[in-house]
């Protein structure tokens, strides 16, 4: 008879084996390397960037998006920021400032992102890259969407993020926790079975974009994954992968991850009505996944102190099926590691101790990033909270850093 951590542990392993599967696809070339741009007439992109107020801090993306521009030798774009205040000019691009009057079934970031649609032409030949408001743009990003574009892409396409150590190593191996998810997240993408999508680094042609708007019933958080689902019902698959490498910070603070997973959980019960219904049995379970990783991150706990008992543990589970899986575990700790160090400014030995120290600092990982669950049904998320980040220091560098 199977024990209580057993069925619990065997509940989460499907969700074990289907990340794996995304890793081992989707790894090898997750990040490719810088390219020229590709020949002939290059369409406009639009560079979007959503942030509740237009400071000072927006400077480093802007920058960004300039040199990366200028390093590609493309100039066929603006830039264009939507806010609900100004606290200061910025020269150079477009504010959009979303009136207090201005009225839609959805709220906060959607509503502002369907506001700022009446800036943006209904064309075919123009696109928009969604950033937020703390993304760098690399010269590798510019030259994969435009290459995308000229090869017939799909009209909603995301591309990979990398979250860089910033010295916070609790936010640092949070991100490091959920990286293979953009593994996951290109299958979704390239297969045009979107289950969600990141709201940063989403690049959408115009008329699409237009045509689906953001204004939706009861949509104030994760309006990335509506957009997705409202795409699918109206367009079918109009999904691809652009390859396009962002760089973004971590939330500053570990109360940050909390809120921003917490908006993510709630975010994901609340969209449920309106997935695609061949896709629900796979967020269903996807939600209920992560309420068993808070389980089995609970019981690693107990079973660590020695407080397990033979009727609720199998001790051949605990010397041995436990061993096999803490390796598969950690591994893909190992490699949320290694994506986000390629662009960190550290040195070997600075880089080989964030490795090691990713192996005690699992499970307190795995506990912050799974007590959301339980957040989520204690203090439901009412309004679209922005997850408070370190102001990025420069734009990034046009190769990466060595490994």
């Amino acid at each position: 008879m199977l024990t209580l951590y057993e069925i619990i542990w065997l509940f989460g392993l499907p969700a074990a084996i289907f990340s794996w599967y995304h890793i081992v696809r989707n790894m090898p070339g997750f990040i490719q390397p810088d390219s020229i741009l590709p020949p002939g007439l290059h369409p406009k992109i639009i560079f979007s960037i959503a942030a509740r107020k237009l400071t000072p801090l927006l400077q480093a993306s802007i920058d960004s998006i300039k040199k990366s521009c200028l390093e590609t030798g493309y100039d066929n774009y603006e830039i264009k920021v939507v806010v609900d205040s100004i606290e200061a000019e910025i020269p150079g691009v477009q504010t959009i400032l979303v009136p207090k009057e201005f009225t839609t079934m959805s709220k906060f970031k959607a509503r502002a992102l369907h506001y700022a649609l009446k800036f943006i032409p209904d064309d075919p030949k123009v696109w928009t890259l969604h950033l937020d408001e703390d993304a760098l743009v690399t010269p590798q990003c510019v030259a994969k969407i435009l290459t995308y574009i000229q090869n017939g892409g799909n009209p909603v396409a995301n591309g990979p993020s990398v979250f860089p150590f910033d010295g916070n190593i609790f936010t640092f191996y949070a991100e490091a926790q959920r990286q293979w998810t953009f593994f996951w997240l290109e299958d979704q993408l390239t297969s045009s079975t979107v289950h969600w999508l990141n709201g940063s680094n989403l690049l959408i042609r115009s008329d699409i974009e237009h045509k689906v708007g953001w204004d939706f019933i009861n949509c104030y958080i994760s309006e990335d994954s509506r957009f997705g689902y409202e795409s699918t019902k109206q367009l079918g698959k109009i999904f691809g992968w652009h390859g396009g490498l962002t760089i973004e910070t971590p939330s500053g603070t570990i109360n940050g991850i909390l809120k921003q997973r917490t908006r993510w959980f709630y975010g994901s019960i609340l969209n449920l009505r309106y997935v695609p219904k061949g896709r629900l049995p796979r967020r269903i379970y996807s939600i209920a996944a992560w309420t068993n990783g808070l389980l089995l991150t609970c019981f690693f706990f107990i079973i660590f102190l020695g407080l397990y008992t033979e009727p609720w543990f199998s001790r051949f589970y605990i010397l041995q099926g436990f061993t096999v899986s803490a390796v598969f575990w950690l591994s893909r700790y190992q490699i949320g590691v290694y994506e986000n160090l390629r662009y960190s400014h550290l040195n070997i030995f600075q880089k080989f101790l964030l490795h090691l120290g990713a192996i005690p600092m699992a499970p307190i990982t795995d506990l912050i990033c799974t007590l959301p669950a339980v957040l989520a049904v204690i203090k439901r998320p009412k309004a679209f909270e922005i997850t408070a980040k370190k102001k990025q220091k420069s734009p990034p560098a046009a190769t990466e850093s060595s490994s």
